[in-house]
């Protein structure tokens, strides 16, 4: 739930949006209109007098917070992991790093 603004200082006329799950980030992307083509999603916003993109930021909170409340992101310090080899299971990023570490084991799969 937090906001980074990068190069706010430099007063940029546009900006795009990046969101987090955990392990990687994904550009935010508006559809127009639902079932509208990819082709017409919005990844760009224009900057507002006031330095919001105006209702998309509203929209993105909305988005986020949903995705929290449904757990779709990834805690890579608590995730638990099942190496692909030998079967062990570990809990998060430290142990599957010690894991590979000790044993070359790099195959790792996320479960629940």
């Amino acid at each position: 739930m937090r906001c980074d603004l990068y190069g706010q200082d430099r007063k940029y006329s546009e900006r795009v949006m990046l969101i987090y799950d955990g392990l990687h980030y994904d550009a935010l992307a508006m559809s127009p209109f639902e079932g509208a083509p990819e082709e017409f999603d919005q990844t760009i916003f224009t900057v507002l007098e006031d330095r919001t993109i105006g209702p998309a930021e509203g929209h993105v909170l909305h988005l986020v917070k949903d995705q929290q409340r449904k757990r779709s992101y990834t805690d890579t310090a608590n995730f638990t992991l099942r190496c692909g080899v030998c079967q062990i299971g570990v809990i998060g990023q430290k142990e599957a790093v010690e894991h590979a570490q000790t044993t070359g084991h790099v195959n790792f799969q996320e479960y629940r």
